[in-house]
């Protein structure tokens, strides 16, 4: 049985299925508020050169407090086409998205600009700021949301019990199962950082080649043996 572990995975399920593979999946992680959401409306009415997001949770925060900023322009940069989708729906097209779904090729390609604010969550790595700074850049970093492990009910446990393969797509997700369950099968791992993680608490993995969806679905029919 494959688990998948971040719960808004549908498409991957039914994938899956259609390959004849049982899989099911439990959200091992949840993300809350923080204040710095209400800072934020304010804030994307100063003059930013660009502004950052890295994740699809920090782009739907970034959607709601532009809507409450009554949409100003914005020049945004989005890792990955996940990221970007979630801002096109909303009507906020980014302006830039780099060739590779990740905070440090994000920070290499950047486009020039001198002052960035980084809409983020609490686990953001600091290669973006890092990498921008090193460039002479300018970057605001504000938290607007925070990712918190679940409490699992135990039909919940039961499944993370069962998994043959389990599809990994953050570090702290590696981390939660782990505290759940001391079982480590097969891993497929969205990225490095998450690959690492699993490696250090003893799981075999799989690393997906490229970031994203289609990288991990890859790394899955690998861990399967397909």
């Amino acid at each position: 049985m494959v688990l998948l572990t971040r719960g808004k995975d549908r498409e991957l399920l039914e994938r899956l299925a259609a390959l004849g593979v049982e899989a099911a999946e439990v959200a091992l992680l949840e993300q809350v508020d923080l204040p710095g959401l209400g800072e934020l409306p304010k804030k994307l009415l100063a003059p930013w050169d660009y502004v950052a997001v890295t994740s699809k949770e920090g782009a739907k925060r970034l959607l709601r407090a532009w809507q409450e900023a009554g949409c100003p322009s914005l020049k945004v940069a989005a890792v990955g086409e996940g990221t970007a989708g979630v801002l096109r729906a909303g009507g906020l097209s980014p302006a830039f998205v780099p060739p590779r779904a990740t905070a440090n090729a994000l920070a290499q390609t950047f486009p020039p600009a001198e002052r960035v604010l980084f809409v983020a969550g609490d686990l953001a790595g600091k290669d973006l700021e890092e990498g921008l700074r090193a460039r002479g850049v300018e970057v605001v970093r504000l938290p607007v949301y925070a990712t918190r492990e679940r409490v699992l009910a135990p039909e919940e446990v039961a499944l993370l019990e069962r998994a043959e393969v389990v599809a990994f797509f953050s570090p702290s997700g590696v981390r939660a199962f782990a505290r759940w369950t001391a079982k480590r099968p097969k891993a497929a791992a969205i990225g490095p950082s998450t690959g690492e993680e699993a490696r250090r608490l003893g799981f075999p993995v799989v690393e997906a080649e490229s970031p994203g969806l289609e990288g991990l679905f890859a790394a899955l029919l690998r861990a399967l043996g397909r």
